[in-house]
């Protein structure tokens, strides 16, 4: 199960964009005849943070479900889905989404893979002009302006693709808007719904059978290094060290895109999330 919407830090972008997917996780399911089902859900500024994760609870309902394996059972070769057999997988907001759902159902799911997540969007990180450029670009803070002055708030988006919005959502990691912007309505929503330590803290550091895969580019300049490197110090103080496993690579953000499933690297990296999952 794939919740990899790579580049839209939950504000642009769509689930299934092809310049934006992992070629390894392609070359994953067909390897092992997995299916992968990879959910849009709505956009800031237009929903929430907290309505993103409905959507998210929402979808986890839906497979869960009959609707789903009736699809499936439909198709011109009828196919069956093992639920019991889940890991997700998710890059940047994905990412994020990956980790809600392991820590939220860490005994339904077998494994989680996050790559460059957002991981605390409360931090200064996300509140706070950045020194530099994000993904070499400088975007003049008038960017997000336009969107927001503009952006039919409450009504629901799901795919958006414009550059217009690309642009946004570099303009609200540059001026430091991203947090501000996620917390928006989000003032009674509990603390482990919008961040993974939390989650982690309140199950008492519950993870999946497999554990979790965190996978971050050295250079990346849309999530800091050093943002998921206190995230995965802060839950191996909360679980067993071996059950967080990090890989750090040079590379910016989306550095793994590109990658294949037989890279030494990356079979060395998925080699227990796999085995959890198949077992």
């Amino acid at each position: 199960m794939n919740d990899n919407e790579l580049t839209n830090i939950k504000v642009v972008g769509d689930s299934l964009l092809m310049f934006i997917w992992p070629t390894w996780l392609s070359e994953l399911a067909l390897k092992y005849g997995a299916i992968i089902i990879s959910p849009n859900y709505r956009l800031m500024p237009e929903a929430t943070s907290t309505e993103i994760f409905q959507d998210v609870e929402d979808f986890w309902a839906w497979i869960h479900g009959s609707a789903l394996s009736d699809i499936l059972k439909s198709h011109s070769t009828p196919t069956e889905i093992d639920i019991d057999r889940i890991m997700t997988v998710g890059g940047s907001a994905g990412g994020t989404l990956s980790l809600y759902l392991a820590l939220a159902y860490p005994t339904k799911i077998r494994s989680a893979v996050a790559a460059y997540p957002g991981t605390d969007l409360a931090s200064v990180a996300y509140t706070q002009p950045r020194d530099g450029p994000v993904w070499g670009q400088n975007v003049p803070e008038s960017a997000l302006h336009d969107i927001m002055n503009t952006a039919k708030i409450g009504t629901p988006v799901s795919s958006i693709v414009s550059p217009e919005r690309s642009a946004f959502m570099v303009a609200c990691i540059e001026h430091g808007h991203l947090g501000r912007l996620y917390a928006i309505g989000s003032e009674n929503t509990p603390r482990e719904v919008l961040s993974p330590i939390a989650r982690l803290e309140k199950s008492g550091g519950r993870v999946p059978q497999g554990g979790l895969v965190i996978i971050q580019g050295l250079q990346d300049t849309v999530i800091p290094m050093a943002e998921t490197e206190k995230f995965v110090a802060q839950a191996r103080e909360l679980t067993s060290a071996d059950d967080i496993l990090f890989v750090a690579r040079d590379g910016e953000h989306g550095f793994d895109l590109n990658s294949k499933l037989e890279d030494a690297w990356l079979q060395q990296t998925l080699k227990r999330a796999i085995k959890a999952w198949l077992d």
